[in-house]
């Protein structure tokens, strides 16, 4: 009879003893496969998460970064550049500047290719005048210097033909769109009446600039220039400042109050609060990742341990039952390396079968618990190749090494003491 016979006949005859080295086996390849299955699952998806979350994030803040930019369209100008030696208090007073400069400032700007930082130059000349027994705001504007270096951009600002007006909302009523003025002598023609703003602009001639240094007697001069701060977030202030001294230092900036760079601060907050969270939510998640991985690492080599022991007392048991046995095997002829075949072959059957199953029940463990356990999406669990070849060829090995001991006693023991014995 064949040795593969003898071993088939010894799993059929000890059902109860292969089972039971087999549920072993099995138990410490579960856990050997459960663990580092759902180490691995519950890492992709964290890192799924984790992507995820950057992506909504960057998607926010570029539809926040639009926003504002586009708030910041709609509210107008944010910067002033005024000639250095204005008398700032009033400057806030008068709502214009008494130091007039030489118009040439805006296209030194616009081609100065150093100020990054600023956009949508406009210069104007502003100034109180009498109007129809009225304080009124004549302002002339230059139609918005292109920057060449900076790409076409849609213009800000007004732009008014010559010989004609903007009135403000409320120097508007009594007249007419068409209608012809006297503005310090000169006729204009209506061209627009303004909707009502609720500020200056209410009470403001508004006209080309050409036409306003004309009736003001100040040929190509300016006294302020509008811009429009292209950077939205931080300290940028200083920096502007610092970019407009290399290019003109005969002049200063001021900064108006904007609701749009409120929210462009705001932004910068939700920014870092948000950034603050994912870095904490991948933190939290990666330790619970490194506490698996720690569990699995003491865990694993236990219950592995544990099964060696428990195989190779099951051998060492299953080799002094048939002490007899082997002994009249011995003196029927059959060989020591048959015996050891007979021995390590079904350890090997033993580590098989409990090794394939352990992988099929790790793989259903690692799913069930991250499912259920950790709220994980069940497609971040798969059949782990690797973990597959060290169940199937790791667990016979060591049944077989755990066998070695009993194997060797059986075939070194004298068959004729045996039958004495008996």
């Amino acid at each position: 009879m064949s040795v593969w016979k003898l071993i088939l006949q010894e799993i059929l005859f000890r059902k109860t003893h292969f089972a039971l080295s087999a549920f072993a086996v099995a138990l410490a390849a579960t856990l050997f496969v459960a663990g580092p299955t759902l180490v691995r699952g519950y890492g992709r998806e964290t890192r799924q998460t984790i992507d995820a979350q950057r992506q909504e994030l960057h998607a926010e803040l570029a539809y926040m970064e639009n926003e504002t930019r586009k708030n910041m369209l709609k509210l107008g100008f944010n910067l002033i550049i005024l000639h250095r030696d204005t008398n700032m208090v009033d400057f806030r007073e008068s709502d214009y500047s008494a130091e007039d400069m030489p118009q040439e400032y805006v296209n030194r700007l616009a081609n100065a290719k150093e100020l990054t930082l600023v956009t949508h130059l406009v210069a104007t000349l502003q100034q109180k005048v009498k109007w129809n027994q009225r304080r009124v705001l004549l302002v002339g504007y230059l139609p918005e210097v292109s920057q060449p270096h900076r790409g076409k951009k849609k213009p800000m600002g007004y732009s008014i033909a010559p010989g004609e007006v903007f009135l403000g909302y409320e120097l508007g009523v009594g007249h007419a769109e068409g209608e012809e003025i006297d503005v310090l002598g000169k006729t204009f023609r209506i061209a627009r009446i303004l909707p009502e703003k609720g500020d200056k602009k209410d009470i403001t001639i508004a006209m080309d600039l050409a036409d306003a240094q004309k009736v003001l007697g100040k040929k190509d001069k300016v006294n302020q220039i509008l811009a429009l701060g292209c950077k939205c977030a931080g300290e940028r202030l200083p920096k502007i400042r610092k970019q407009l001294e290399t290019v003109l230092p005969e002049t200063k900036i001021s900064e108006f109050e904007s609701r749009a760079v409120a929210r462009a601060e705001q932004r910068d907050l939700i920014a870092e609060e948000k950034e603050k969270l994912i870095a904490s939510n991948e933190k939290s998640r990666q330790e619970v990742e490194s506490f698996m991985g720690t569990l699995d690492a003491i865990m694993t080599p236990i219950v592995v341990l544990a099964c060696v022991l428990w195989v190779g007392l099951m051998s060492l048991s299953n080799v002094r039952e048939r002490r007899t046995e082997i002994g009249l095997l011995r003196a029927l002829g059959l060989g020591s390396r048959k015996i050891a075949t007979l021995f390590l072959g079904k350890a090997a059957l033993i580590g098989i079968a409990g090794g394939l199953t352990g992988f099929g029940l790790g793989t259903l463990l690692a799913l069930q618990l991250g499912v259920r356990a950790l709220e994980v999406n069940n497609e971040h669990f798969a059949p782990e190749p690797g973990l597959l070849l060290w169940a199937a060829i790791g667990a016979p090995i060591l049944c077989a090494a755990a066998s070695y001991l009993p194997t060797l006693t059986a075939i070194t023991q004298d068959p004729a003491e045996v039958l004495r014995e008996e």
